[in-house]
Protein backbone atom coordinates (compact mmCIF):
# COMPACT_ATOMS: atom_id res chain seq x y z
CA UNK A 1 0.00 0.00 0.00
CA UNK A 2 1.34 3.40 -0.98
CA UNK A 3 1.26 6.19 1.62
CA UNK A 4 1.79 9.84 0.79
CA UNK A 5 4.51 11.86 2.46
CA UNK A 6 1.83 14.12 3.97
CA UNK A 7 0.20 11.14 5.68
CA UNK A 8 3.55 9.84 6.89
CA UNK A 9 4.50 13.21 8.36
CA UNK A 10 1.06 13.57 9.98
CA UNK A 11 1.32 10.15 11.61
CA UNK A 12 4.88 10.91 12.70
CA UNK A 13 3.79 14.18 14.34
CA UNK A 14 0.85 12.49 16.08
CA UNK A 15 2.96 9.52 17.24
CA UNK A 16 5.71 11.80 18.54
CA UNK A 17 3.21 14.04 20.31
CA UNK A 18 1.41 11.10 21.92
CA UNK A 19 4.68 9.58 23.10
CA UNK A 20 5.64 12.94 24.59
CA UNK A 21 2.26 13.44 26.26
CA UNK A 22 2.25 9.88 27.66
CA UNK A 23 5.77 10.32 29.02
CA UNK A 24 4.79 13.62 30.62
CA UNK A 25 1.65 12.02 32.04
CA UNK A 26 3.50 9.05 33.51
CA UNK A 27 6.22 11.27 34.96
CA UNK A 28 3.63 13.72 36.32
CA UNK A 29 1.66 10.84 37.87
CA UNK A 30 4.77 9.41 39.48
CA UNK A 31 5.99 12.78 40.75
CA UNK A 32 2.54 13.68 42.09
CA UNK A 33 2.22 10.41 44.00
CA UNK A 34 5.79 10.61 45.25
CA UNK A 35 5.51 14.21 46.40
CA UNK A 36 2.11 13.52 47.95
CA UNK A 37 3.49 10.62 49.97
CA UNK A 38 6.52 12.71 50.93
CA UNK A 39 4.22 15.46 52.13
CA UNK A 40 2.30 12.96 54.22
CA UNK A 41 5.50 11.56 55.69
CA UNK A 42 6.89 14.97 56.51
CA UNK A 43 3.59 16.09 58.05
CA UNK A 44 3.36 12.91 60.09
CA UNK A 45 6.96 13.27 61.20
CA UNK A 46 6.48 16.94 62.09
CA UNK A 47 3.30 16.25 64.08
CA UNK A 48 4.80 13.26 65.85
CA UNK A 49 8.03 15.14 66.68
CA UNK A 50 6.05 18.13 68.02
CA UNK A 51 3.85 15.84 70.13
CA UNK A 52 6.88 13.89 71.37
CA UNK A 53 8.71 17.06 72.41
CA UNK A 54 5.71 18.35 74.34
CA UNK A 55 5.09 14.97 75.97
CA UNK A 56 8.70 14.45 77.04
CA UNK A 57 8.99 17.99 78.35
CA UNK A 58 5.96 17.38 80.53
CA UNK A 59 6.55 13.75 81.60
CA UNK A 60 10.35 13.63 81.52
CA UNK A 61 10.05 10.07 80.12
CA UNK A 62 8.49 8.08 77.26
CA UNK A 63 6.21 5.96 79.41
CA UNK A 64 2.71 5.83 77.90
CA UNK A 65 3.62 7.71 74.73
CA UNK A 66 2.63 4.77 72.50
CA UNK A 67 -1.02 5.29 73.37
CA UNK A 68 -0.71 9.06 72.67
CA UNK A 69 0.87 8.41 69.28
CA UNK A 70 -1.87 5.93 68.26
CA UNK A 71 -4.60 8.30 69.40
CA UNK A 72 -3.05 11.18 67.41
CA UNK A 73 -2.79 9.08 64.22
CA UNK A 74 -6.44 8.00 64.55
CA UNK A 75 -7.95 11.38 65.46
CA UNK A 76 -5.98 13.84 63.28
CA UNK A 77 -5.52 12.76 59.66
CA UNK A 78 -3.22 15.14 57.77
CA UNK A 79 -4.97 17.73 55.58
CA UNK A 80 -5.13 17.21 51.81
CA UNK A 81 -3.65 19.70 49.28
CA UNK A 82 -6.20 22.15 47.94
CA UNK A 83 -8.37 22.45 51.07
CA UNK A 84 -11.82 20.80 51.34
CA UNK A 85 -10.83 18.93 54.49
CA UNK A 86 -13.48 17.61 56.87
CA UNK A 87 -13.43 18.90 60.45
CA UNK A 88 -11.51 16.75 62.91
CA UNK A 89 -13.47 14.16 64.83
CA UNK A 90 -12.95 12.75 68.35
CA UNK A 91 -14.43 9.37 67.44
CA UNK A 92 -11.81 6.65 67.84
CA UNK A 93 -11.27 4.55 64.73
CA UNK A 94 -9.61 1.12 64.83
CA UNK A 95 -6.84 2.12 62.47
CA UNK A 96 -3.60 0.14 62.42
CA UNK A 97 -0.58 1.85 63.89
CA UNK A 98 1.25 4.07 61.38
CA UNK A 99 4.51 2.76 59.95
CA UNK A 100 6.40 5.15 62.23
CA UNK A 101 8.49 4.25 65.24
CA UNK A 102 9.76 6.62 67.94
CA UNK A 103 12.98 5.39 69.52
CA UNK A 104 14.85 6.72 72.54
CA UNK A 105 18.56 7.67 72.36
CA UNK A 106 19.50 4.02 72.91
CA UNK A 107 17.50 2.85 69.87
CA UNK A 108 14.70 1.21 71.91
CA UNK A 109 11.22 1.52 70.33
CA UNK A 110 8.97 3.80 72.41
CA UNK A 111 5.99 3.32 70.05
CA UNK A 112 4.97 0.32 67.99
CA UNK A 113 4.97 0.44 64.24
CA UNK A 114 5.86 -1.73 61.28
CA UNK A 115 7.67 -4.90 62.44
CA UNK A 116 8.69 -3.36 65.76
CA UNK A 117 6.86 -3.39 69.08
CA UNK A 118 7.40 -1.22 72.12
CA UNK A 119 10.68 -2.24 73.76
CA UNK A 120 12.26 -3.72 70.61
CA UNK A 121 15.67 -2.49 69.57
CA UNK A 122 15.79 -0.80 66.15
CA UNK A 123 19.11 -1.29 64.31
CA UNK A 124 21.34 1.75 64.12
CA UNK A 125 21.57 1.43 60.33
CA UNK A 126 17.78 1.79 60.05
CA UNK A 127 17.79 4.82 62.37
CA UNK A 128 20.58 6.50 60.39
CA UNK A 129 18.92 5.79 57.02
CA UNK A 130 15.28 6.57 57.81
CA UNK A 131 15.31 8.49 61.08
CA UNK A 132 14.73 12.15 61.96
CA UNK A 133 16.15 13.29 65.33
CA UNK A 134 13.89 14.63 68.10
CA UNK A 135 15.59 17.39 70.12
CA UNK A 136 14.58 19.31 73.22
CA UNK A 137 16.61 22.31 74.26
CA UNK A 138 19.47 21.18 72.03
CA UNK A 139 19.55 17.66 73.52
CA UNK A 140 18.65 14.59 71.38
CA UNK A 141 15.90 12.74 73.21
CA UNK A 142 15.03 10.26 70.45
CA UNK A 143 14.32 9.79 66.79
CA UNK A 144 11.29 9.28 64.53
CA UNK A 145 11.87 6.43 62.05
CA UNK A 146 9.62 6.05 59.00
CA UNK A 147 9.67 2.35 58.10
CA UNK A 148 7.31 1.76 55.16
CA UNK A 149 5.26 3.42 52.45
CA UNK A 150 2.38 5.64 53.40
CA UNK A 151 -1.02 4.01 53.82
CA UNK A 152 -3.44 6.36 52.06
CA UNK A 153 -6.97 6.76 53.31
CA UNK A 154 -9.98 6.82 50.89
CA UNK A 155 -9.92 10.62 50.59
CA UNK A 156 -6.28 10.55 49.56
CA UNK A 157 -6.95 7.78 47.05
CA UNK A 158 -9.80 9.84 45.62
CA UNK A 159 -7.51 12.86 45.24
CA UNK A 160 -4.96 10.83 43.29
CA UNK A 161 -7.75 9.28 41.18
CA UNK A 162 -8.95 12.77 40.21
CA UNK A 163 -5.35 13.66 39.29
CA UNK A 164 -5.15 10.57 37.04
CA UNK A 165 -8.44 11.51 35.41
CA UNK A 166 -7.18 15.03 34.72
CA UNK A 167 -4.03 13.63 33.10
CA UNK A 168 -6.14 11.34 30.87
CA UNK A 169 -8.28 14.27 29.71
CA UNK A 170 -5.12 16.30 29.05
CA UNK A 171 -3.73 13.44 26.97
CA UNK A 172 -6.90 13.27 24.85
CA UNK A 173 -6.90 17.03 24.27
CA UNK A 174 -3.17 16.98 23.43
CA UNK A 175 -3.75 14.14 20.95
CA UNK A 176 -6.52 16.12 19.22
CA UNK A 177 -4.31 19.21 19.03
CA UNK A 178 -1.43 17.07 17.74
CA UNK A 179 -3.72 15.68 15.03
CA UNK A 180 -4.73 19.17 13.85
CA UNK A 181 -1.23 20.63 14.07
CA UNK A 182 0.25 17.52 12.42
CA UNK A 183 -2.08 17.77 9.43
CA UNK A 184 -1.40 21.51 9.01
CA UNK A 185 2.38 21.18 9.39
CA UNK A 186 2.54 18.17 7.08
CA UNK A 187 0.68 20.04 4.34
CA UNK A 188 2.82 23.16 4.81
CA UNK A 189 6.08 21.20 4.77
CA UNK A 190 5.14 19.10 1.74
CA UNK A 191 3.68 21.92 -0.35
CA UNK A 192 7.08 22.81 -1.92
CA UNK A 193 7.59 19.13 -2.72
CA UNK A 194 4.18 18.95 -4.38
CA UNK A 195 5.03 22.07 -6.39
CA UNK A 196 8.36 20.48 -7.36
CA UNK A 197 6.59 17.30 -8.45
CA UNK A 198 4.20 19.28 -10.66
CA UNK A 199 7.11 21.26 -12.14
CA UNK A 200 9.07 18.08 -12.88
CA UNK A 201 6.02 16.55 -14.56
CA UNK A 202 5.71 19.72 -16.67
CA UNK A 203 9.39 19.40 -17.67
CA UNK A 204 8.72 15.77 -18.58
CA UNK A 205 6.00 17.03 -20.93
CA UNK A 206 8.51 19.35 -22.61
CA UNK A 207 7.77 22.59 -20.71
CA UNK A 208 11.36 23.14 -19.65
CA UNK A 209 11.22 26.55 -18.00
CA UNK A 210 9.55 26.02 -14.61
CA UNK A 211 9.91 28.21 -11.50
CA UNK A 212 8.70 27.10 -8.06
CA UNK A 213 8.18 29.79 -5.36
CA UNK A 214 10.90 29.74 -2.67
CA UNK A 215 9.11 30.11 0.67
CA UNK A 216 11.85 29.25 3.19
CA UNK A 217 15.58 29.47 3.81
CA UNK A 218 15.99 25.87 4.99
CA UNK A 219 17.08 22.74 3.11
CA UNK A 220 13.76 22.57 1.23
CA UNK A 221 14.23 26.19 0.14
CA UNK A 222 17.74 25.36 -1.08
CA UNK A 223 16.33 22.39 -3.00
CA UNK A 224 13.69 24.59 -4.66
CA UNK A 225 16.32 27.24 -5.53
CA UNK A 226 18.58 24.57 -7.03
CA UNK A 227 15.66 23.22 -9.06
CA UNK A 228 14.75 26.69 -10.33
CA UNK A 229 18.35 27.27 -11.44
CA UNK A 230 18.49 23.85 -13.08
CA UNK A 231 15.20 24.52 -14.88
CA UNK A 232 16.37 27.92 -16.10
CA UNK A 233 19.71 26.49 -17.25
CA UNK A 234 17.93 23.61 -18.96
CA UNK A 235 15.62 25.99 -20.80
CA UNK A 236 18.59 28.17 -21.79
CA UNK A 237 20.58 25.16 -22.98
CA UNK A 238 17.62 23.91 -24.95
CA UNK A 239 17.24 27.33 -26.55
CA UNK A 240 20.95 27.34 -27.35
CA UNK A 241 20.66 23.83 -28.79
CA UNK A 242 17.82 24.88 -31.05
CA UNK A 243 19.70 28.00 -32.10
CA UNK A 244 22.89 26.00 -32.60
CA UNK A 245 21.05 23.46 -34.73
CA UNK A 246 19.65 26.25 -36.89
CA UNK A 247 23.07 27.93 -37.13
CA UNK A 248 24.80 24.66 -38.04
CA UNK A 249 22.19 23.97 -40.70
CA UNK A 250 22.63 27.49 -42.08
CA UNK A 251 26.45 27.38 -42.01
CA UNK A 252 26.51 23.96 -43.64
CA UNK A 253 23.92 24.89 -46.24
CA UNK A 254 25.77 27.98 -47.53
CA UNK A 255 29.01 26.31 -48.75
CA UNK A 256 27.12 23.21 -49.90
CA UNK A 257 24.75 25.37 -51.95
CA UNK A 258 27.68 27.14 -53.62
CA UNK A 259 29.57 23.90 -54.32
CA UNK A 260 26.50 21.95 -55.56
CA UNK A 261 25.38 24.93 -57.70
CA UNK A 262 28.72 25.22 -59.46
CA UNK A 263 28.98 21.46 -59.93
CA UNK A 264 25.52 21.33 -61.48
CA UNK A 265 26.27 24.17 -63.85
CA UNK A 266 29.64 22.68 -64.80
CA UNK A 267 28.05 19.29 -65.35
CA UNK A 268 25.39 20.78 -67.64
CA UNK A 269 28.03 22.67 -69.58
CA UNK A 270 26.39 26.04 -68.90
CA UNK A 271 29.75 27.34 -67.67
CA UNK A 272 33.24 26.51 -68.70
CA UNK A 273 35.60 25.22 -65.98
CA UNK A 274 38.12 27.80 -64.85
CA UNK A 275 40.76 28.06 -62.13
CA UNK A 276 38.73 30.85 -60.44
CA UNK A 277 35.62 28.69 -60.19
CA UNK A 278 37.60 25.74 -58.82
CA UNK A 279 39.29 28.06 -56.28
CA UNK A 280 35.88 29.28 -55.14
CA UNK A 281 34.58 25.75 -54.67
CA UNK A 282 37.79 24.80 -52.88
CA UNK A 283 37.43 27.73 -50.46
CA UNK A 284 33.84 26.74 -49.72
CA UNK A 285 34.94 23.15 -49.17
CA UNK A 286 37.64 24.39 -46.79
CA UNK A 287 35.07 26.50 -44.98
CA UNK A 288 32.87 23.42 -44.62
CA UNK A 289 35.80 21.34 -43.42
CA UNK A 290 36.79 23.99 -40.83
CA UNK A 291 33.23 24.12 -39.48
CA UNK A 292 33.10 20.35 -39.14
CA UNK A 293 36.48 20.34 -37.39
CA UNK A 294 35.31 23.06 -34.99
CA UNK A 295 32.19 21.07 -34.15
CA UNK A 296 34.29 17.96 -33.62
CA UNK A 297 36.63 19.84 -31.26
CA UNK A 298 33.69 21.11 -29.21
CA UNK A 299 32.07 17.70 -29.03
CA UNK A 300 35.33 16.13 -27.82
CA UNK A 301 35.73 18.87 -25.21
CA UNK A 302 32.15 18.40 -24.00
CA UNK A 303 32.73 14.66 -23.64
CA UNK A 304 36.05 15.21 -21.84
CA UNK A 305 37.88 13.38 -24.60
CA UNK A 306 39.85 16.26 -26.10
CA UNK A 307 43.37 14.88 -26.39
CA UNK A 308 46.15 17.11 -25.13
CA UNK A 309 49.85 16.49 -25.67
CA UNK A 310 51.19 18.28 -22.63
CA UNK A 311 54.72 19.56 -22.21
CA UNK A 312 56.48 22.36 -20.35
CA UNK A 313 56.59 25.58 -22.36
CA UNK A 314 57.52 29.16 -21.58
CA UNK A 315 54.99 31.94 -21.94
CA UNK A 316 57.42 33.98 -24.03
CA UNK A 317 57.70 31.14 -26.55
CA UNK A 318 53.94 30.94 -27.11
CA UNK A 319 53.15 34.66 -27.22
CA UNK A 320 56.10 35.58 -29.46
CA UNK A 321 55.32 32.75 -31.86
CA UNK A 322 51.70 33.92 -32.11
CA UNK A 323 52.78 37.53 -32.65
CA UNK A 324 55.22 36.46 -35.36
CA UNK A 325 52.47 34.55 -37.19
CA UNK A 326 50.12 37.55 -37.28
CA UNK A 327 52.71 40.30 -37.72
CA UNK A 328 52.27 40.52 -41.53
CA UNK A 329 48.51 40.88 -41.19
CA UNK A 330 48.92 43.52 -38.46
CA UNK A 331 51.34 45.54 -40.59
CA UNK A 332 49.00 45.29 -43.56
CA UNK A 333 46.20 46.80 -41.46
CA UNK A 334 48.46 49.40 -39.84
CA UNK A 335 48.15 47.92 -36.35
CA UNK A 336 51.03 47.71 -33.87
CA UNK A 337 51.52 44.24 -32.33
CA UNK A 338 53.46 44.21 -29.03
CA UNK A 339 54.63 41.41 -26.72
CA UNK A 340 55.45 41.92 -23.04
CA UNK A 341 56.58 39.04 -20.79
CA UNK A 342 57.66 39.37 -17.16
CA UNK A 343 61.03 37.94 -16.22
CA UNK A 344 61.47 34.68 -14.31
CA UNK A 345 58.01 33.41 -15.15
CA UNK A 346 57.45 29.70 -14.41
CA UNK A 347 56.73 27.38 -17.28
CA UNK A 348 53.24 26.10 -18.02
CA UNK A 349 52.24 22.53 -18.79
CA UNK A 350 50.27 22.88 -22.03
CA UNK A 351 49.54 21.43 -25.44
CA UNK A 352 51.60 23.72 -27.71
CA UNK A 353 49.37 23.34 -30.77
CA UNK A 354 46.11 23.85 -28.89
CA UNK A 355 47.34 26.92 -27.01
CA UNK A 356 48.70 28.40 -30.25
CA UNK A 357 45.18 27.92 -31.59
CA UNK A 358 43.80 29.79 -28.56
CA UNK A 359 46.15 32.76 -28.81
CA UNK A 360 45.80 32.84 -32.59
CA UNK A 361 42.02 33.01 -32.33
CA UNK A 362 42.18 35.86 -29.81
CA UNK A 363 44.71 37.82 -31.89
CA UNK A 364 42.68 37.21 -35.06
CA UNK A 365 39.55 38.61 -33.36
CA UNK A 366 41.52 41.60 -32.07
CA UNK A 367 42.82 42.34 -35.58
CA UNK A 368 39.30 42.10 -36.97
CA UNK A 369 37.88 44.74 -34.60
CA UNK A 370 40.88 47.07 -34.15
CA UNK A 371 41.00 50.04 -36.54
CA UNK A 372 44.11 51.27 -38.34
CA UNK A 373 46.60 52.86 -35.99
CA UNK A 374 45.44 50.73 -33.08
CA UNK A 375 47.56 48.57 -30.77
CA UNK A 376 47.30 44.91 -29.79
CA UNK A 377 49.34 43.90 -26.74
CA UNK A 378 50.17 40.32 -25.73
CA UNK A 379 51.28 40.09 -22.10
CA UNK A 380 52.31 37.37 -19.64
CA UNK A 381 52.49 38.07 -15.90
CA UNK A 382 52.83 36.12 -12.65
CA UNK A 383 49.78 35.78 -10.39
CA UNK A 384 50.23 33.73 -7.20
CA UNK A 385 50.69 30.11 -8.31
CA UNK A 386 49.49 30.79 -11.85
CA UNK A 387 50.49 32.59 -15.03
CA UNK A 388 48.19 35.12 -16.63
CA UNK A 389 48.17 35.68 -20.39
CA UNK A 390 46.27 38.58 -21.85
CA UNK A 391 45.44 39.85 -25.34
CA UNK A 392 44.42 43.49 -25.20
CA UNK A 393 43.36 45.68 -28.10
CA UNK A 394 42.25 49.26 -28.64
CA UNK A 395 39.36 48.29 -30.88
CA UNK A 396 35.65 49.04 -30.89
CA UNK A 397 34.99 47.01 -27.72
CA UNK A 398 31.99 44.90 -26.82
CA UNK A 399 28.67 46.30 -25.49
CA UNK A 400 28.04 45.31 -21.83
CA UNK A 401 24.81 43.45 -22.64
CA UNK A 402 26.70 41.20 -25.09
CA UNK A 403 29.87 40.62 -23.06
CA UNK A 404 28.36 37.75 -21.05
CA UNK A 405 27.50 35.82 -24.24
CA UNK A 406 30.68 36.06 -26.28
CA UNK A 407 31.79 32.54 -25.30
CA UNK A 408 28.43 31.04 -26.34
CA UNK A 409 28.43 28.88 -29.43
CA UNK A 410 27.46 30.55 -32.70
CA UNK A 411 27.20 33.90 -30.92
CA UNK A 412 28.32 36.87 -32.97
CA UNK A 413 28.64 40.37 -31.54
CA UNK A 414 28.16 41.78 -35.05
CA UNK A 415 25.08 39.96 -36.34
CA UNK A 416 25.54 41.38 -39.84
CA UNK A 417 29.13 40.14 -40.19
CA UNK A 418 29.48 37.53 -42.93
CA UNK A 419 33.20 36.86 -43.23
CA UNK A 420 33.14 33.11 -43.08
CA UNK A 421 33.44 32.86 -39.30
CA UNK A 422 31.37 30.12 -37.72
CA UNK A 423 30.77 31.81 -34.38
CA UNK A 424 32.51 28.91 -32.62
CA UNK A 425 35.95 30.46 -32.18
CA UNK A 426 35.61 31.76 -28.61
CA UNK A 427 33.61 28.71 -27.54
CA UNK A 428 36.53 26.54 -28.73
CA UNK A 429 39.00 28.85 -26.96
CA UNK A 430 37.10 28.45 -23.66
CA UNK A 431 36.90 24.67 -24.04
CA UNK A 432 40.64 24.34 -24.70
CA UNK A 433 41.57 26.61 -21.78
CA UNK A 434 39.30 24.71 -19.39
CA UNK A 435 40.75 21.42 -20.62
CA UNK A 436 44.10 22.79 -19.36
CA UNK A 437 42.48 23.46 -15.95
CA UNK A 438 42.58 27.17 -16.68
CA UNK A 439 40.03 29.96 -16.88
CA UNK A 440 39.32 32.71 -19.37
CA UNK A 441 37.34 35.90 -18.99
CA UNK A 442 36.81 39.08 -20.94
CA UNK A 443 36.80 42.74 -19.98
CA UNK A 444 35.64 45.34 -22.44
CA UNK A 445 34.36 48.87 -22.76
CA UNK A 446 32.55 49.95 -25.88
CA UNK A 447 34.73 52.25 -27.96
CA UNK A 448 37.88 51.67 -25.88
CA UNK A 449 38.88 48.07 -26.57
CA UNK A 450 38.74 44.55 -25.20
CA UNK A 451 41.00 42.54 -22.90
CA UNK A 452 40.98 38.74 -22.94
CA UNK A 453 42.66 37.14 -19.89
CA UNK A 454 43.72 33.51 -19.53
CA UNK A 455 44.81 32.11 -16.17
CA UNK A 456 46.85 28.90 -16.32
CA UNK A 457 48.32 26.90 -13.40
CA UNK A 458 52.10 27.30 -13.25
Amino acid sequence: MKFSLTLKLTLAFIFTSLIGVLLVGVIARYVTAYEFDRLLRERTNTQLISTAQAYYQEKKSWAGFDDVARRQAAQQPPPLPGGNNPPPTNKQQPLPPPPVVLVDPRGIAVTGGGPYRVGDRVPDSVIVEKGSPVELNGVVIGAVVYLATVERDPREQEYLARTDQTLIYATIVAAAIALIVGVVLARVLTRPLRDLTQAIQAINRGELKQQVPVESDDEVGELVSAFNKMSADLAHLNQMREQMTADIAHDLRSPLTVISGYLEILRDGSLEPSPERFDLMYREAQRLQNLIEDLRTLSLADAGELKLYLAQHSSAEILRAAALSYEPMAKQKGIELKVSVDENLPTVNIDHGRMMQVIGNLVSNALRYTPQGGVIALRATRESDAVRWSVEDTGVGIPPEQLAHIFDRFYRVDKARQDGGSGLGLAIVKSIVEAHRGTIRAMSEAGKGTRMMILLPA
